[in-house]
């Protein structure tokens, strides 16, 4: 008697999906753990007004211009190595060949938001430095936002612009944005 194999509802397909959706995500946390921890900051003020409550921090360490450059240098290059790695996936994943429609439009989805997320980061910097920052960085996560610029003061009128050029490209609650400053 001949035995048909059972499909079993988790099938081979589904845990590499699942294991390359956690390598990504993991990829993006450890990139912004890394980029948290590089400098020393602490929270300086209170931003209230109109803008609801923000906070900012500055880093007192730096006032060597040569290293700021190299900290945003490192950073921007560590970030596209990050996004780099999860397109990768995200296309092995896609040109697996073997995936059900379902997986490829997961996928498909995994690659737009992704492709959306770069997009809006990228004009939230380039926004920042035409209203005069020297240099910024942004980093949007599902969780919020957070914002690096190089300036040598930072006011509530400053860390207002900043949030609106955020707003302007994603939607995230006022408590989820940290501002850091870098001198």
């Amino acid at each position: 008697m001949k035995m048909k194999r059972i499909n079993l509802i988790i099938g081979k397909k589904q845990i590499a999906v699942a294991s390359l959706t956690v390598l990504l995500g993991a990829a993006v946390a450890v990139n912004f753990i890394a980029q948290s921890g590089k400098k020393n900051v602490a929270p300086t003020e209170e931003v209230g007004g109109n803008y609801g409550d923000m906070e900012y921090v500055s880093d007192s360490n730096s006032g060597n211009i040569s290293s700021t450059d190299g900290y945003f240098a490192s950073a921007r290059l560590e970030k596209q190595q990050a996004r780099d790695e999860a397109a990768q996936v995200l296309s092995v994943m896609y040109q697996g060949g073997d995936m059900t429609k379902d997986e490829l439009s997961a996928t498909e989805a995994n690659a737009q938001e992704l492709s959306r997320i770069i997009a809006s980061e990228n004009a939230v910097e380039t926004m920042l430095k035409a209203q005069g920052f020297e240099d910024a960085l942004c980093y949007i996560t599902a969780s919020g936002a957070n914002i690096i610029v190089k300036t040598d003061g930072l006011d509530a009128a400053g860390a207002a612009k900043i949030k609106n050029a955020l707003l302007s490209e994603v939607e995230v609650s006022a408590d989820k944005i940290t501002i850091v400053e870098v001198k």
